[in-house]
């Protein structure tokens, strides 16, 4: 799919609780059942901020609620981070966020943890999703790994240009659906319905001419066609790969 290991390290990251979830909870869910993936979901706020003046949720509803969205797509609450940074203030501490993001992509060493990146697309009206997105592109600049662009329901269409998409099938679908329902203080917003999330995914595939498909929609930061590791079992040698008829006889 994105890289020939067998086993390929992601690192998902959103401002707040369910917005990994809507933008790409179908190929997290994918690559977890196809590829055996690592996935760690990297959650910057506990989306406490409530658009009433008085209303805010508890965190640790918030934070629950994202560890059962996880487990619908296959990851254990020990992979799933929820840091503590303000929602909506996230412009005042910009450092700190590629800070935060540069500690958990690389190793002491400087080498990456993760193979792929998810994080929000940059042309979007929620101004922490545009600080997450830049905050990301500053701390994987020497990242040499994919880097993947998700949609929200802030996203402008005008600017959101995806040229990767994702096909789900049903079950693909259904645990998408299983997460985003898993957010119960978030039902009242309407761009939680399973009606939306299918519509989305039906609109896309209608626009590229493939009417009986589902796609989820990915802008392309980079992508890398990494190397398969020394010694899996998919790496052919030279020898093999004569004998498959590709390359230049000896």
């Amino acid at each position: 799919m994105l890289c020939l290991h067998n086993r390929i390290r992601v690192l998902a990251v959103g401002a707040h609780p369910d917005d990994i979830e809507i933008g790409a909870g179908g190929f997290i869910f994918r690559v977890v059942r196809e590829q055996s993936a690592e996935v760690r979901f990297l959650i910057l706020t506990a989306g406490l901020q409530h658009l009433g003046p008085r209303r805010t949720y508890r965190r640790t509803t918030r934070v629950s609620e994202a560890e059962a969205a996880a487990r619908h797509l296959g990851i254990g609450a020990k992979n799933v981070e929820v840091l503590g940074y303000r929602d909506c203030r996230l412009h005042q501490c910009k450092h700190e966020l590629i800070r935060e993001l540069e500690r958990r992509l690389f190793d002491a060493k400087g080498r990456p943890r993760f193979d792929v990146i998810l994080t929000h697309a940059r042309g979007d009206t929620h101004e922490d999703h545009v600080q997450i997105h830049e905050a990301t592109i500053s701390a994987a600049r020497n990242f040499d790994g994919t880097v993947l662009f998700y949609e929200a329901p802030s996203t402008m269409p005008d600017q959101f240009r995806p040229t990767f998409f994702v096909n789900l099938d049903d079950e693909a679908v259904a645990h998408k659906q299983r997460a985003l329902a898993a957010h119960k203080s978030q039902q009242d917003k309407s761009y939680m319905s399973q009606t939306r999330t299918e519509g989305i995914a039906r609109s896309w595939a209608w626009f590229y001419r493939i009417p009986e498909s589902l796609l989820e929609a990915f802008e392309v930061g980079r992508f890398f066609w990494n190397s398969v590791p020394t010694g899996t079992k998919k790496r052919l040698s030279m020898k093999q790969v004569r004998k498959r008829g590709f390359g230049d006889n000896p």
